[in-house]
């Protein structure tokens, strides 16, 4: 994966230490938050792999994490560091500071390959993406929700379906502030966002125990998923998924085989 978000640690310190134990809880929780995302989190035990860590960080300032991009680590800035100082172990903060090093600025979840979410939320989400890909699983457990997502996610990870699409861009007359603002919307658009509807209303966009992609607002024709969570439901969802971006490059609004990059 191109994202990394990396923890380096001494694990027979961190009992010992009120401060560096924060920091450890602290990014297990924002790893909790990004399971399911663009990013895969990784510790590295200094005990184990001193020399490792020397490559990315002093180890008296351990533990720290880093974020890596493509095998780099991301440069961070002196405020944002601080700011973390300020609250040893603060998921929040640390979220944020992956933000910043990673996706600034930009708008909705970057990060995030998937959803879980309320019918009320999707009609919003869809205008704000040119691919929306829901399944309905109000009354699915929240294993089969978990499974969706790492589902998802792996197809991503394994680029048998794409997470961002290319679409058009138009910023012909805009000042460089509103240029700005409509390419971070652009960007939006671009992503591909994977929806688990976990509350429904009784005219749901997508019927119970089906998936269906929205393009440019518009549904696609739903398919049907097993109760049991199993692989045929993957595949069925890469099939929708394949579709709907199929569909967009027919129209002549994608190019075929461009996939925009995070």
């Amino acid at each position: 994966n191109d994202l990394v978000f990396l923890l380096f640690y001494e694990r027979n310190l961190v009992s010992h230490h009120a401060y560096k134990g924060a920091i450890v809880a602290g990014f297990h929780e924002a790893c909790k938050d990004l399971r399911w995302s663009r990013v895969a989190c990784g510790i590295v035990d200094m005990l184990e792999d001193k020399v490792y860590a020397e490559k990315y960080i002093d180890p008296k300032t351990a533990p720290a994490h880093i974020a890596v991009r493509a095998g780099e680590p991301v440069p961070s800035q002196k405020e944002w560091i601080q700011k973390l100082l300020s609250k040893p172990g603060d998921k929040a903060l640390m979220l944020w500071h992956l933000h910043q090093q990673l996706v600034p600025k930009e708008l909705g979840e970057p990060l995030q390959i998937s959803i879980a979410t309320k019918e009320k939320q999707l009609e919003a989400l869809i205008s704000k993406h040119e691919v929306v890909v829901v399944a309905n699983l109000a009354t699915a457990s929240t294993k089969v929700v978990e499974s969706f997502r790492a589902a998802i996610q792996q197809l991503v990870w394994k680029r048998q379906v794409p997470s961002d699409i290319a679409v058009p861009t138009d910023m012909k007359g805009s000042s460089s502030k509103n240029a700005a603002r409509k390419q971070r919307q652009q960007r939006q658009r671009a992503r591909i966002l994977f929806v688990a509807l976990t509350q429904d209303a009784a005219d749901a966009a997508v019927p119970r125990g089906k998936v269906a992609a929205f393009v440019a607002g518009k549904s696609q024709s739903p398919a049907d998923l097993e109760k049991d969570w199993n692989d045929a439901n993957i595949g069925k969802i890469k099939e929708v998924t394949l579709a709907a971006v199929s569909s967009l490059s027919q129209d002549g609004r994608v190019q075929p085989g461009k996939i925009s990059e995070l």
